[in-house]
């Protein structure tokens, strides 16, 4: 007995290898679905099970909590045009049903470090979304002193902050050593500028002085002539 390949199996089956995977997309769909994958990774996750679309069961080793976790929103915002890399920010906005005011409080800090995996960061050269955790080691191998990271994740939220403001201090510092650079090399050639003007009004001078010259001696050559003619006369 044959078995038939319908043509349009064998195209999928030709080209699957450059078909980008959701995962692999800079948007919600894309978001959430590495966020899914990012969840699962998390060697603190005790149990992430999809129930339905955007509804999973969830439990972890960070806090005790064990059931329904609802995905609310995600929010992919676009930092391409201000960012030398061209990276963007996705968050995953979620709901975990049931939690008091009571329990924020006493596992602020565990919430806290859980809801940063909530957020991840699109690379466009990899073309992947990328954990806060792969984000920031890719940052501290650019930028030097960024050694104290696990001290400023132990702050949660404030320690992101403090390491995005150093951040923005240190690309401030390069542009403006790349601004004072410029700045020395347009006062160079306008100092330049000058001399060559200087140079060109002199030179304009001494042309003058050239021309005033010729006339005087044209003018003494026009008397000599004249000279000449009345003792030609006079002879």
């Amino acid at each position: 007995m044959r078995t038939t390949v319908a043509p349009s199996a064998i195209v999928l089956l030709l080209f699957a290898p450059w078909i980008p995977s959701a995962s692999a997309q800079k948007s919600e769909e894309g978001l959430l679905a590495a966020w899914e994958q990012a969840q699962k990774a998390d060697p603190n996750t005790l149990k992430f099970e999809r129930v339905k679309d955007r509804q999973y069961h969830f439990a972890t080793k960070r806090f005790p909590f064990d059931g329904d976790l609802l995905v609310r929103n995600g929010v992919v915002e676009d930092f391409s045009a201000v960012n030398q890399d061209g990276i963007s920010m996705g968050t995953v906005e979620v709901e975990l049903p049931g939690l008091t005011d009571n329990f924020y409080r006493t596992y602020a800090r565990s919430y806290t470090q859980w809801n940063t995996t909530n957020t991840l960061y699109w690379n466009p050269r990899t073309r992947e979304w990328l954990t806060s955790e792969k984000y920031f080691q890719q940052v501290r191998a650019r930028i030097p002193g960024l050694a104290a990271w696990p001290v400023l994740m132990g702050f949660g939220s404030l320690g992101i902050f403090v390491l995005i403001l150093f951040v923005l201090l240190f690309s401030l510092a390069q542009y403006n050593r790349k601004l004072k650079v410029i700045n020395q090399r347009s006062e160079r050639t306008l100092q330049i500028s000058e001399r060559n003007g200087q140079i060109a009004e002199r030179n304009a001078q001494i042309l003058e002085q050239g021309l005033k010259l010729q006339e005087a001696n044209a003018k003494v050559f026009q008397e000599m002539l004249a000279e000449l003619k009345k003792t030609s006369a006079g002879s």
